[in-house]
């Protein structure tokens, strides 16, 4: 799931681009992304304001730690929950039923990206869009 992560590292900061990372940590505080660099952005001409887009598992939850290699008592965190992002987005976006793959498919608020997909299956476990009793989550996209 790609969701917008932003942070405010002071003005000190502003056009210092290069030497900003981030982090990511699950609720237990265990480093699951080491540091990295990768498609990070200003937003507007050196405001310390930075973003990135991040593609994280639809059940992630954690936090994203923001530094700079060149101020190192700076940082800046920010929780990631992607549960409420991914349940407002499933009651705003379109979902169906596709009859091929026997799946429901949810898609973003454009109606035409992909975030979930959950197999479906009747009640003796075989997959199935007519008698649906169970749904398992097969990835997003």
């Amino acid at each position: 799931m790609k969701i917008l992560q932003t942070a405010n590292l002071g003005s000190v900061l502003g056009g210092a681009s290069g030497s900003i990372r981030y982090t990511l940590y699950n609720t237990v505080g265990t480093e699951v992304s080491s540091s990295r660099n990768t498609g990070i952005y200003e937003l507007g001409s050196s405001t310390g304001l930075y973003g990135v887009e991040l593609d994280v598992a639809t059940n992630f939850s954690g936090s994203i730690v923001w530094s700079s290699t060149s101020a190192s008592s700076v940082f800046a965190t920010e929780e990631v929950k992607t549960d409420q992002k991914m349940s407002r987005i499933i009651h705003t976006g379109r979902w169906k039923v596709d009859s091929t793959t026997k799946q429901m498919v949810f898609f973003q608020e454009d109606n035409t990206t992909v975030i979930a997909r959950y197999d479906l299956f009747d009640r003796n476990g075989n997959p199935s869009i007519d008698e649906v009793f169970d749904r398992v989550y097969s990835g997003s996209v």
